[in-house]
């Protein structure tokens, strides 16, 4: 967790102790001075894309179970912004690769979390793990890391198995770190491709937003790109 950014609520004495144990050196924060609870909350509690890993994930293992054509398969997944119900649809052979990685993402968080007092659990709503997520919380921080880093995972496998039109194997030569008696048969995993991917649809949720410079809805809305970004690399 050492690069990602998250907000907290701070005064002058605690910010003197946490410099004698040497934490602030050793985390990077983006430290906020928020100092009323509206302030904590920077973001309502709505869905999030990471309902596709949980309700959603059923409408791409199922699809005809849903109605197509009239109503888009993509306006029946909760959670979605406007710009990445528009990816949906060009990408509808992906969302299944993105609520699989995303089931991975949460999977891991609750692993990661098992022995917390905040478990990464999740709940019957679009926004997958409650109001948790509208708190710039190291937490919060986690799972957008976590489940972004999931997606990378899932369409670059999906990329190397063929299950994409468009990307196939990764053009990268042998890995260095493989064994030399193993035989490189030279179909590596496309986190190129995954990694673009998933730039674009995880981010545009807070690329297509306009906010007030300077704002703390602004301040949230860099700390999730920039954990989105940590959890991809």
């Amino acid at each position: 967790m050492e690069n990602m950014w998250y907000f907290e609520k701070v005064d002058k004495d605690f910010i003197r102790e946490t410099k004698k144990i040497g934490f602030v050196s050793k985390i990077l924060i983006c430290w906020l001075l928020l100092f009323s609870s509206a302030g904590r909350a920077a973001t309502p509690s709505i869905g999030t894309w990471m309902n596709l890993g949980v309700q959603g994930y059923e409408v791409w293992r199922n699809p005809q179970l849903y109605v197509v054509g009239a109503q888009p398969l993509c306006t029946q997944i909760p959670g979605l912004s406007p710009g990445q119900s528009k990816l949906c649809q060009l990408y509808q052979d992906h969302m299944g690769f993105v609520g699989r990685g995303a089931r991975q993402g949460i999977a891991e968080c609750q692993w990661q979390f098992r022995n917390r007092r905040w478990n990464c659990s999740t709940v019957q709503d679009s926004t997958v793990f409650g109001p948790i997520l509208s708190i710039g919380s190291r937490e919060a921080g986690f799972a957008h890391a976590i489940a972004a880093a999931g997606v990378v995972y899932a369409v670059s496998r999906a990329c190397r198995e063929g299950q994409l039109s468009s990307c196939g194997c990764s053009r990268a030569s042998r890995p260095k770190s493989l064994n030399k008696e193993w035989i490189w048969g030279g179909c590596g995993d496309n986190v190129e491709y995954g990694y673009k991917f998933t730039q674009g649809f995880v981010d545009v949720r807070e690329r297509e937003r306009n906010y007030r410079r300077g704002s703390a809805e602004q301040g949230r809305s860099l700390m999730n790109l920039h954990n989105n970004e940590a959890g991809r690399r």
